[in-house]
């Protein structure tokens, strides 16, 4: 009996051993399994991991097509297709007895080999010369130019020239990359790239009737002036103009609107209207607009109404204070000029909310084209 006992015992204690030391390898391997996969955890972890390192390795299949190209790639496409109608131009001055490079042009018509480019770059010249990026030289010709808004057509003898195509710089927006793409410095088809820094600039020092010009970022020296400004989609936007002397990183441009605008009127009456509402003004001080209790941040002064033009028309007086236009908040001096060109384009009225005598009333005015020699006339 007790020989019984003890066996049964042993047998007990053989399968509890045996048990429990299938229990302690269970534990060790789902101890390894847990340590693993927190090791992998950690290691997917984004918070411990350098924004390069998770570039690399996220799969490619998973990122959106443009975070796949480089800026380098992406701009490549366009700077060959819009660089092939960006021209070199030189010129012959009367005193000078070499070519000297004058700056850049855009082709914009090159079944008739049209080009545009700055007033200025033709101003003086004698003879001017025109270089493609392939190489091929023509003799230009200035067939309209109008200094006011430093824009010049030319032409040269040549048929089916590559052309650029032209966007609208309405709907561009401050922060989107553009590039500029000019001879500065005689060093043919640059390509600079920034974004817009700012829309309706006006230079003090320039023509007075050059503003609402396009701020940008992207490098413009001496010699870009009349190259393109091209947006993301490989449309012209604007005419470089000018750069600011002593600043790094402050670029001008004529938006390409008032550039056609400017340039058919130039084809076809070889002269060039402004459209006006017929009134000066200027920003209200932030004092007097509070003084009048006014509920706008900002608004604008009518000092002088021009007699004969919509504003008089419509009842506009001196000393009228603009608040809103077109339903909008006045945002700065260029604001209202701006709207007025594209109002003029679609032959629209403008709608002016007027505070006058300690009241707001609404007032419709439709822009008029002046020619731009009446209205300097008007402005001495």
């Amino acid at each position: 009996m007790n020989g019984h006992h003890l066996w049964r015992d042993l047998g007990l204690w053989l399968v509890g051993m045996f048990v429990g030391a299938g229990l302690v390898l269970l534990g060790r391997q789902m101890g390894y399994q847990e340590a693993f996969h927190e090791r992998r955890d950690l290691s997917q972890t984004p918070s411990v991991r350098s924004v390069s390192t998770l570039a690399r390795s996220a799969p490619s299949e998973t990122l959106p097509p443009s975070a796949t190209l480089s800026p380098v790639d992406f701009w490549m496409p366009i700077v060959e297709k819009v660089g092939q109608a960006v021209v070199s131009i030189e010129t012959t001055e009367r005193n000078l007895p070499t070519e000297q490079n004058a700056g850049a042009g855009v082709i914009f018509d090159g079944r008739r080999g049209l080009i545009v480019t700055n007033y200025h770059v033709t101003e003086g010249a004698k003879e001017l010369f025109v270089t493609l990026r392939d190489g091929r030289r023509f003799r230009a010709q200035v067939i309209g130019s109008e200094p006011h808004m430093d824009i010049a057509v030319l032409q040269v003898p040549a048929r089916n020239l590559p052309e650029a195509k032209f966007g609208s710089s309405e709907t561009l927006k401050e922060g989107a990359w553009v590039i500029a793409i000019g001879n500065p410095f005689g060093f043919s088809n640059t390509v600079t790239v920034g974004v817009v820094s700012a829309k309706g600039r006006r230079l003090p020092d320039e023509s007075v009737l050059l503003d609402d010009l396009i701020q940008t970022d992207a490098a413009i020296n001496p010699g870009n002036s009349g190259g393109a400004l091209v947006n993301s989609k490989g449309e012209v936007v604007g005419i470089n103009v000018a750069m600011r002397p002593g600043a790094q990183g402050i670029a001008f441009a004529i938006p390409i609107e008032t550039v056609r605008d400017v340039v058919e009127q130039l084809l076809r009456h070889q002269r060039v209207r402004q459209p006006i509402l017929g009134v000066s003004y200027e920003m209200l001080p932030d004092e007097e607009r509070r003084r009048l209790n006014l509920p706008v941040e900002r608004a604008l002064r009518i000092s002088e109404v021009m007699s004969n033009l919509p504003a008089a028309r419509v009842g506009l007086r001196q000393d009228d204070i603009i608040v809103a236009i077109n339903g909008q908040p006045v945002k700065d001096t260029g604001h209202l000029r701006s709207v007025v060109r594209q109002a003029a384009r679609k032959g629209q009225s403008v709608q002016l909310r007027i505070f006058r005598d300690g009241r707001s009333l609404d007032v419709s005015v439709r822009p008029e084209w002046v020619p731009i020699q009446d209205l300097l006339r008007r402005m001495r």
